[in-house]
């Protein structure tokens, strides 16, 4: 036995008035076209961004902290712990390095931005 319909759905008001007989309405709006971007990087920035894959995690992420983006060299500090489990001694021989000169790059271009800022002041 199934319950009867909803007292609402059979006052339901399929007129040329109610909101489904606005057709007219609805074919004379305009679609505003414009290009679709498919990806949010364009080829260029996704080169840009492409790691060598045959490289090691230790090479990769030299190659990171030296030429890559600085979210990459964030990524590359943030496993640093993996990296020191993984290979401790070529870690600390050559990502620690790279490492600290990513850091002191930041610290500086920090300490940069404040100047200006406080010039302005």
């Amino acid at each position: 036995m199934h319950p009867p319909p909803p007292a609402a759905a059979s006052a339901m008001d399929f007129s040329q008035n109610s909101l489904f007989g606005y057709m007219e309405d609805l074919q004379e709006l305009t679609i505003i076209e414009r290009p679709v971007r498919r990806s949010l990087k364009t080829p260029e920035e996704i080169e840009r961004l492409t790691v060598d894959e045959d490289l090691s995690d230790i090479e990769r992420a030299v190659y990171l902290l030296s030429a890559g983006q600085d979210i990459q060299g964030t990524s590359v500090i943030a496993n640093l712990p993996y990296l020191m489990r993984q290979n401790p001694a070529e870690t600390l021989r050559r990502v620690l390095p790279k490492v600290r000169v990513h850091e002191d790059t930041h610290l500086f271009t920090q300490r940069v931005w404040i100047s200006m800022f406080v010039q302005k002041v």
